[in-house]
């Protein structure tokens, strides 16, 4: 059986000596990591091309982009603490399927998703994972953050030009703090993954609602922040993972009918991703939901969405006037419209998706698509986050942090809906 093995490496590698090297390479970054992981194997040739830095980035920004979907289980739902959990993928033609995740524990919290790589919220540490390479490394938390730590007071990016992936936590002042109303900070802690420290940042405002999304584009931090000064009360914070400095922007002119108060709001305001543009979310404010909460986006009546257009002059375009029945309809955070479809959920732990195909929208219940029945889970609290597969070795990063491979990868899909 050695014997026969070499043989076949033998004559991969005279095969492979054959064909140019530029043609092998558009070749691979054809592939996904599965297979390549594999094809490292071949010869030392291959090897250096598949972990060449240049190669990996190019392979990673070819790849498609998914939604990774998450559904929180009931307490009651969960058997056993080491059961394996499970997301689903959603590809490109909408078509979902379930993902055994063997890196990911019952406790750990997703916050966020960056170039193939996800960050867990731990009670103790932070998690980051590819999922493509099975790799994952723990990090420390900030000193002394243990009392009043959320999930969503991190996040994660990526800055293109300098390479450098960032952990940001925003620093909750303990004096203000009152549950379940936007909190106050003064400093965000910076974390450049493989520095091995976390760095204070002051903070140009105190008042913030990262619970209500954080994304990462082009290189930059976006967040909404409520303060006077601000149209509607609002605004945009983003920060720069480069220069890490920090601009306000204005809210684009929503057509309000009378004096809008966050003591009296007409509408809540969320912050997503939309082809790759940062987009604010507007939904008519239900009475019955408490003002600050951290569930999903409840879609009932209609929404607008807002995409930013110029970051310099404040230029914003409306994308979606949306339209819904007034039957109940949630949206998971912070990513729920891709490919000009928008991600819905009911009551019932159904899920859906719609076309967007136009400006103006109006979602047709007999014309929603199923796309999931989730049965005993949770209609809330469930997240989406954009999912590229990456050869990005966490080895890279690590520092002090150790860095564990799963006996087995993120599989494939093993079964379909």
């Amino acid at each position: 059986m050695i014997a026969m093995a070499s043989e076949e490496h033998i004559v991969a590698c005279s095969t492979a000596t054959r064909i140019p090297l530029d043609v092998i390479k558009e070749i691979l970054l054809r592939l996904p990591v599965g297979p390549l992981l594999r094809l490292r194997r071949v010869c030392r040739q291959w090897r250096d091309m598949i972990s060449d830095p240049h190669f990996i980035k190019e392979h990673a920004y070819r790849g498609p982009k998914h939604l990774l979907y998450l559904h929180k289980l009931h307490i009651s739902a969960i058997p056993n603490p080491k059961t394996v959990s499970y997301t689903t993928i959603i590809d490109d033609k909408w078509s979902p399927s379930t993902w055994v995740t063997s890196h990911m524990d019952p406790d750990d919290h997703l916050f966020a998703s960056c170039n193939g790589l996800l960050c867990f919220y731990k009670k103790f540490t932070l998690k980051v994972v590819n999922p493509a390479t099975g790799q994952w490394l723990h990090l420390s938390k900030p000193d002394g953050i243990l009392l009043h730590d959320f999930h969503y007071l991190y996040s994660f990016g990526f800055h293109p030009t300098t390479g450098e992936y960032k952990l940001m936590h925003f620093l909750r002042e303990p004096q203000c703090y009152k549950s379940g109303q936007p909190f106050r900070f003064d400093t965000i802690q910076v974390y450049t993954l493989g520095d091995g420290k976390w760095r204070n940042i002051q903070a140009p405002r105190t008042c913030c609602m990262v619970h209500f999304g954080v994304v990462n584009v082009d290189g930059a931090m976006y967040w909404l922040i409520e303060g006077e000064g601000t149209n509607y009360g609002m605004a945009v914070m983003s920060f720069d993972l480069k220069e890490e400095t920090f601009t306000t922007i204005q809210l684009p002119p929503l057509e309000v009918k009378e004096t809008v108060s966050c003591a009296n709001p007409r509408n809540a305001y969320y912050i997503t991703e939309i082809d790759e543009k940062v987009c604010i979310v507007t939904i008519p404010y239900q009475r019955h939901v408490p003002r600050w909460r951290c569930y999903n986006a409840e879609l009932s009546g209609g929404a607008d969405v807002w995409a930013l257009e110029s970051q310099v002059e404040h230029r914003w375009f409306l994308k979606y006037s949306i339209q819904s029945p007034w039957l109940p309809r949630y949206v998971a955070q912070p990513c729920f419209i891709h490919r000009e479809k928008i991600l819905l959920q009911d009551c019932e732990g159904n899920v859906w998706y719609h076309d967007l195909r136009s400006k103006n929208v109006h979602i047709e219940q007999r014309k929603e698509m199923k796309l999931l029945h989730l049965g005993p889970h949770r209609f809330y609290e469930t997240q989406s986050h954009f999912y590229k597969e990456t050869l990005v070795p966490l080895s890279l990063y690590a520092g002090a942090a150790t860095v564990r491979t799963s006996p087995w990868l993120l599989a494939p899909a093993v079964a379909s809906h």
